[in-house]
């Protein structure tokens, strides 16, 4: 593999060195307990709001009964009942949950989360530019379109570019996630084998999970389940193979996978803004609202 152009020279205050070994070992790390309610409710309560826009927009078409808007269900598990109950599963889900990269106030508070921040600096330094890579998914209970098949993050960026930048995922729920609803599977050590050829494709009409990685074409190495509570995350490395399991259970499998790397390094989405999360050699770059995030884009 060629060598990386991150830099580790500043002390880490996220992982101990055990950690950050286990992660350059296997190629991904679960941490427990790191984001606090404050990072998550924001997030958490604008996609609430966004369910019960769904549901009035179902309503206003027809497409659900008045009498199931099942108003009293939590929130993992309401936007699966409603959707269930329409006359098109997808519906809901494709008026607004396809649409997977909102650039909203909480999506801001929780990519920029210091703890968060903190175990990713540990990897790449403290010069943290979050990526223009992330999404958040809402992964309904028997709902094909959403089962994304094993692959590597490089294959979806440009490997030309950013082959030699560490781009660390975080991928976290936002309820909890088991592997009845759909959690994360990782191959320990997959990402020593470098870029794989993606030469599979779903055939599931309206896939969002696109290219990825045959059966017979994986390399070695153990399958990990990984079970996550609200809080919990899972790191994972450009190059290591991962996919997410189908939902088989009755609540929404609601996740975040958001990306950072070294700032200045390429990222294979240079047509894409991100933003500035973290420098301490230039504090004054740091976007202070989701508002600096946006301007980027005009």
């Amino acid at each position: 593999m060629a060598t990386r152009q991150n830099s580790e020279k500043e002390q880490s205050v996220g992982l101990t060195d055990e950690q950050k070994q286990q992660f350059h070992d296997d190629g991904f790390l679960l941490i427990k307990s790191v984001l606090p309610n404050q990072a998550l409710q924001p997030l958490i309560d604008e996609l609430t709001g966004m369910v019960e826009n769904g549901v009035q927009a179902a309503l206003r078409e027809g497409v659900l009964d008045p009498s199931k808007t099942y108003d009293d269900e939590p929130f993992d598990s309401r936007l699966g009942k409603v959707s269930h109950a329409s006359s098109d599963l997808n519906w809901i889900w494709r008026k607004s949950f396809s649409n997977q990269k909102i650039r909203t106030a909480g999506m801001f508070i929780l990519r920029t989360a210091p703890e968060l921040l903190d175990v990713v600096g540990s990897l790449i330094g403290q010069e943290i530019f979050a990526h223009p890579q992330f999404n958040f998914r809402a992964k309904l209970p028997k709902q094909a379109i959403t089962v994304i098949p094993w692959h590597q993050d490089l294959a979806y960026l440009n490997p030309e570019e950013a082959g030699d930048t560490l781009v660390v995922n975080v991928w976290l729920p936002l309820a909890r996630a088991h592997e009845e609803n759909g959690c994360m599977q990782v191959i320990r050590g997959s990402h020593k084998f470098d870029l794989i050829e993606h030469n599979f494709y779903e055939h599931t009409p309206g896939h969002t999970g696109g290219k990825g990685i045959s059966e017979q074409e994986l390399p070695p190495g153990d399958i990990v389940t990984t079970e996550l509570d609200v809080g919990d995350i899972l790191l994972t490395s450009e190059r290591v193979v991962h996919r997410g399991l189908p939902n088989t259970g009755e609540t929404v499998r609601w996740s975040v996978d958001t990306r950072y790397s070294q700032i200045g390094l390429p990222t294979g989405r240079e047509s894409v803004p991100g933003f500035i999360a973290r420098s301490q050699k230039n504090p004054e770059s740091v976007a202070k609202s989701h508002h600096d995030w946006n301007r980027e884009f005009v």
